[in-house]
């Protein structure tokens, strides 16, 4: 009798988890049909070379999409938990590429002036991307808890400034020793995927299997009841602050260290709001984000490769459908202003 109360309480909750999840995706798909129509190609087609150009595996070297596809979701995936971390905390923070550049310069100097063993010089470097991202990230914090100054507009400025001051340093090249060095010969996906995916075990367990992480979460949902009941409300924020920071600044130097070799201040595989993105279609949940980050770095390979050179289709069509993910997301999870018992409007709450 348990084992049944469990399978009708458990599985339902988690199969319409899965489709709140995915019913976003869906109307995406549905709505770029409607464009594809419209410029005079067949849909089942063009979907059929996107998804084949992206999420296949075909025999032979260099024909794995799916490895290509992995190697674009490892930052998407830190970049997606580093937005995740700091909405749950109640900070709605658009800081993540500055935070990235950081860590991605921290990365690139690091790893080109240090003289250190093969094992060590990677964890050396990746350790001072994740303290030099965290640290940009505090100080929108700080201005917001302490100054209360708008955290949307200082961490988008920061943005800005944060490539400013790092062009003022020339960065040297990413010695031997301290690459992530590829799990399948001739690609660029690394290490940094096992990182990632790690990163995401650990988010969920701080938020959602920690007493720290309820306090996160609870400033969020509820302020005033963290505020008189006596938590910790600057310190929580401000820790889920630095490890947002953190995660934007590791995905900074993975793409240093295992994609590119040299300091770069725009990522290929990672725009500047696509945490975002992938943050909000997920649920706010890091498996969402694991899950999203995937479907976005396949539809960013597919669009290209799928797309452009099989179909003839402008790659932009997986732009637009990204874009209508995030415009569905909003659809059904911000749905607006509801009336309120005493007749006046009142916002929605967000539920993940």
């Amino acid at each position: 009798m348990g084992l049944m109360n469990l399978r009708t309480v458990v599985f339902p909750e988690s199969l319409k988890q899965l489709a709140r999840l995915l019913l976003p995706l869906f109307l995406s798909l549905l709505a770029g049909a409607l464009l594809i129509l419209a410029v005079g190609r067949n849909p089942w087609t063009a979907y059929t070379s996107l998804f084949d150009a992206g999420f296949s595996c075909d025999p032979g070297p260099g024909r794995c999409a799916v490895v290509t596809t992995f190697q674009f979701a490892t930052p998407l995936i830190l970049t997606g938990l580093s937005v995740t971390v700091a909405l749950r905390s109640g900070f709605f923070s658009l800081g993540q590429p500055g935070q990235m550049v950081f860590g991605a310069a921290a990365a690139s100097w690091l790893a080109g002036n240090l003289l250190l063993p093969t094992g060590i010089h990677p964890t050396v470097a990746l350790i001072g991307a994740a303290l030099f991202g965290a640290a940009w990230a505090l100080i929108p914090a700080l201005l917001k808890h302490f100054y209360g100054v708008n955290e949307i507009i200082v961490t988008l400025l920061f943005n800005q400034i944060a490539i400013v001051l790092v062009g003022l340093f020339r960065l040297p090249r990413v010695e031997w020793s301290a690459r992530l060095l590829p799990l399948i010969p001739s690609t660029k996906l690394s290490t940094g995927i096992f990182i990632a995916l790690a990163a995401a075990v650990l988010v969920y367990v701080l938020l959602w299997r920690s007493s720290r992480g309820l306090e996160i979460r609870t400033n969020a949902d509820a302020p005033r009841f963290a505020l008189y009941g006596g938590m910790p409300v600057h310190t929580s924020v401000l820790l889920a602050m630095l490890l947002s920071g953190a995660l934007a600044g590791l995905a900074g130097g993975v793409e240093v260290l295992g994609v590119h070799y040299h300091f770069v201040s725009s990522f290929s595989a990672v725009n500047d709001f696509d945490g975002l993105i992938v943050a909000f279609a997920g649920g706010l949940h890091p498996f969402g984000v694991v899950l999203y980050a995937f479907l976005l770095g396949g539809l960013r390979t597919g669009s290209l490769v799928g797309l452009q050179i099989d179909s003839g289709i402008p790659r932009e069509l997986g732009s637009t459908l990204i874009a209508l993910i995030l415009i569905f997301v909003a659809t059904i999870r911000f749905p607006g202003r509801r009336q309120g018992d005493n007749g006046k409007e009142q916002p929605r709450v967000y539920q993940p």
